[in-house]
């Protein structure tokens, strides 16, 4: 598959707040889904793909645009595992491995592991990951429908990256941008951003000042899977500060790019001073 061309980010920035993809399951239903979608890390790019990097390979004007080229590249997906020995398609589609047997993927060459982490999905592996989800909330005695649970991978892979990366995390880099001009704002890869937790760095010329992360006002609830996530997340950032000698700040905002947690600020400022 050729990768389109990088889009430019003010293109992004320019769309409106009504571009936002709306949950159509109840919240509480949605939400009771949570820890069973992370701990069988349904979500991991082995399994959806380098959604975060998917998202910047192309000037996508509407949601459905975005939607339906994540489709098409999971088509694509299909096409080019169909042509791989039985053995290697099987690894390939078990999303089981992430969490059960890891070392099968470590081995795996990567010319074949990047099927799974350049691509995307079609509707009916999409569709098969809701079933894994709906069997094991029934174990749960969950209130959830598989219809439902399709729709939460949906929203999960699909609208969830939109309206984090295009809308919030543009918006809040908007945000940043007009209080500190002199900072350089950088995306990082995919691959980056799960291996640190990290979504963009900040530059004041040539020199790094802080790895960013930017979350939803819910990363700030006192929930378990929550609070799982956000343990993963500090390591990864402990990781990242060890190897760049530079700290990871978080920002909370919502989709019009408004900053919850505001004393993110003076610690910018501080930064900011030290130069």
């Amino acid at each position: 598959m050729a990768i389109p061309p990088k889009k430019q980010n003010d293109k992004i920035i320019s769309l409106e707040l009504n571009d936002v993809f709306i949950n159509q399951i109840d919240h509480t239903i949605f939400e009771s889904t949570n820890s069973i979608w992370n701990e069988l890390r349904l979500n991991d790019p082995w399994s959806v793909g380098y959604v975060s990097k998917l998202i910047t390979f192309s000037n996508f004007s509407t949601k459905e645009d975005w939607e339906s080229f994540y489709y098409k590249s999971g088509e694509i997906r299909g096409k080019n595992i169909g042509k791989l020995p039985i053995d290697v398609q099987l690894i390939l589609n078990d999303e089981s491995l992430v969490s059960n047997n890891p070392n099968k993927i470590y081995k795996l060459d990567y010319n074949f592991k990047k099927l799974n982490y350049n691509y995307g999905r079609t509707k009916k592996e999409l569709y098969h990951k809701a079933s894994i989800l709906y069997r094991y909330s029934k174990e749960k005695n969950i209130a959830i429908t598989e219809s439902e649970c399709a729709e939460a991978v949906r929203f999960r892979t699909i609208c969830q990256t939109w309206n984090g990366i295009i809308i919030r995390e543009n918006n809040t880099i908007k945000t940043l941008k007009s209080s500190f001009p002199e900072i350089i704002f950088k995306s990082v890869k995919g691959y980056f951003d799960h291996k640190y937790a990290v979504d963009f760095e900040a530059f004041f010329g040539e020199k790094l000042l802080f790895g960013l992360q930017i979350k939803p006002e819910s990363y700030s609830y006192n929930k378990s899977y929550i609070l799982k996530a956000k343990q993963a997340n500090e390591a990864k950032n402990k990781d990242y500060s060890k190897t760049n000698n530079v700290e990871v700040l978080t920002i909370i905002s919502n989709h019009n790019g408004t900053i919850q947690n505001i004393e993110i600020i003076n610690e910018i400022k501080k930064i900011l001073m030290k130069q």
